[in-house]
């Protein structure tokens, strides 16, 4: 037994050091309280749709009919008597099964628009995790820099102390040496934020595994394609159409038939009454006019929202496509030859101090240069990561495989 609860408590500690992974966390979003909110809406659209596609409950009447009013007795006047009736709305047109349908396809509507908010916060946790990458990424080019500061510090503490260099230049590698320490103390206050803006979308204990990230599914192109936003907009377009025809069969009005059965004292002889009743309500006011106009609108709107999604997604799909370009055309120079030149121009400048042949000055700007470049192609990484995902969004690919 106290091996069995030991066991369990390692396991615990381990599952909190290490945190947990990707495919954790993407389950953890197909369940978000977002996503599920908007789902539930869907479904109660779907039932809306049962609601206003029904003729409605029959009418039950039970009515005492023409007994005097001094006497109230049912055996005076041949007229008197107890009716029971039953009557019934019945339409003479399919417009409560087109309106169930157009409900329905809202329904639908809504149920994408869930499975997009689904993707949306997947989007979120990429550029989560990747800023994530980038400010790790940034801490080990400050510690790196540290590194090098101490060691320039040191050689600058020789050549001081032989009078080679001034007091002010040893000030000035010592507070760029407190800069770099608080970069490092930044950025890891930074990582830290965006642990913590991990709890809204995940509800997770831990951090995250970046390990278990697949980085290359955002070079990957996928031949399936599906477009949650457009099924949304195709949805409520087929919605406004079936509403459309249910405004134009609103002009053939509903009927009312009623059946009624009378019980008398029968003193004329005469037995008991039936009765029966057929009720059309005129079509006078501008009620259904109005109605099928406004259906008009609203297709007509259904049909020009999809019509301008499809070019702004048209048009945003190319925008990206110049973006990744552009930063992998930088990037390449970056690696290529910027970099290079700027760690072969610290190289040279620190020998060149330590023999006291190149100024603190010098030594700062190349130091301060190769740190700026090798921020900038973190930066830039990062950025072809999120818009290469952000496109994969937009364009209806796949962000988890």
């Amino acid at each position: 037994m106290k091996t069995l609860v030991l066991v369990s408590a390692i396991s615990l500690v381990c599952s909190q050091a290490f945190g947990f992974s990707f495919s954790e966390a993407v389950k953890k979003i197909e369940s978000h309280e977002a996503v599920l909110s908007i789902s539930e809406l869907g479904m109660a659209l779907n039932e809306k749709g049962a609601v206003d596609g029904s003729w409605g409950d029959p009418m039950l009447k039970l009515a005492a009919k023409n007994f005097p009013k001094d006497s109230l007795k049912d055996n005076e006047t041949p007229m008197t008597g107890i009716e029971l009736g039953i009557s019934q709305k019945i339409a003479l047109t399919t417009k409560y099964g087109n309106k169930r349908n157009a409900y329905e396809s809202l329904g639908q509507a809504k149920l994408h628009e869930a499975q997009d908010k689904k993707r949306s916060l997947l989007v979120a946790l990429w550029k989560t995790v990747v800023q994530q990458k980038r400010l790790g990424e940034e801490i080990q080019i400050y510690k790196e820099n540290l590194q090098w500061v101490s060691k320039i510090l040191k050689v600058s503490k020789k050549l001081y102390s032989n009078g080679k260099i001034s007091q002010q230049a040893l000030l000035e590698i010592q507070i760029r040496k407190s800069e770099v320490e608080a970069g490092i103390s930044n950025k890891e206050f930074e990582l830290k934020e965006s642990q913590a803006r991990l709890g809204y979308l995940l509800d997770l204990e831990g951090t995250l595994d970046l390990d278990s990230v697949p980085w290359g599914i955002g070079s990957a192109r996928s031949k399936e394609k599906l477009d949650i936003k457009e099924l949304s907009l195709k949805s409520r377009l087929k919605a406004s159409e079936h509403m459309l025809t249910a405004a134009k069969q609103s002009y053939i009005p509903d009927m009312t038939f009623s059946l009624g059965y009378t019980k008398r004292s029968n003193i004329d002889n005469r037995g008991d009454f039936l009765s029966a009743a057929v009720v059309f309500p005129l079509p006078v006011s501008g009620k259904k006019y109005a109605g099928h106009s406004k259906a008009v609108h609203e297709r007509a709107a259904a049909e020009s929202g999809l019509r301008n999604y499809r070019r702004k997604r048209n048009s945003e799909e190319k925008v990206f496509e110049h973006k990744i370009s552009r930063i992998q055309s930088e990037l390449n120079i970056l690696n290529k030859r910027t970099i290079k030149f700027a760690e072969n121009s610290r190289k040279v400048t620190s020998k060149s101090y330590g023999y006291g042949r190149s100024s603190y000055v010098e030594l700062l700007l190349s130091e301060l240069k190769l740190q700026s470049l090798l921020l900038k192609r973190s930066k830039l990484s990062s950025e072809l990561i999120k818009y290469k995902i952000e496109m994969k969004y937009l364009i209806g690919e796949k962000l988890y495989e």
